[in-house]
């Protein structure tokens, strides 16, 4: 029996994303309540509305879900879409992505997408010990011999999960 490793995303890990999108959203709605029904900036209104709303369900269900890895594979559960599982040996596609806040490249985050069977899960770094669930599918995917692009190769090394060339 293997053992499961259970990962969440903290709630203080996520409380701006709530603050923002919950803002947003009543800005939104708000402005719908000002303007004409049928206006061009009526449906602006409503276009971001359903935009911000969308952003902060999301946001929500991730305060719920969960992600389990054992040596079978990765689940997520309690997403707004439902529960998603990857075998191990069916992961097609590792793709590490780094978004910069700055152009120094100092801040910013870390987005991990796994592919298998015909599932999609999106892990960012702010889950709890990431950085475990990350060396655990990078492994999977070398004995799955998925190939990834320079880039995620060039994360891979930043996060500290690969040996830097030459050292």
């Amino acid at each position: 029996m293997s053992e499961i490793q259970i990962h969440r995303w903290p709630a203080r890990a996520l409380s701006g994303d709530v603050i923002r999108g919950a803002a947003a959203l009543g800005a939104a709605l708000f402005l719908l309540l000002l303007v004409p029904v049928a206006s061009s900036v009526f449906f602006v209104a409503l276009a971001l509305s359903v935009v911000f709303g969308l952003y902060l369900a999301g946001t929500l269900s991730r305060l719920r879900s969960t992600i389990e890895i054992d040596e079978q594979g990765v689940r997520l559960s309690g997403g707004l879409l439902g529960a998603k599982s990857i075998k191990w040996t069916e992961l097609r596609r590792f793709e590490l992505r780094y978004f910069s806040l700055r152009r120094d490249r100092k801040e910013g985050w870390m987005d991990l997408k796994l592919h298998g069977g015909r599932q999609t899960i999106a892990i960012d770094d702010r889950l709890d010990r990431f950085h475990d669930v990350l060396a655990r599918a990078w492994e999977a995917a070398r004995a799955a011999e998925v190939g990834v692009s320079e880039a995620t190769h060039a994360n891979l090394i930043a996060a500290g999960v690969i040996a830097m060339p030459g050292i």
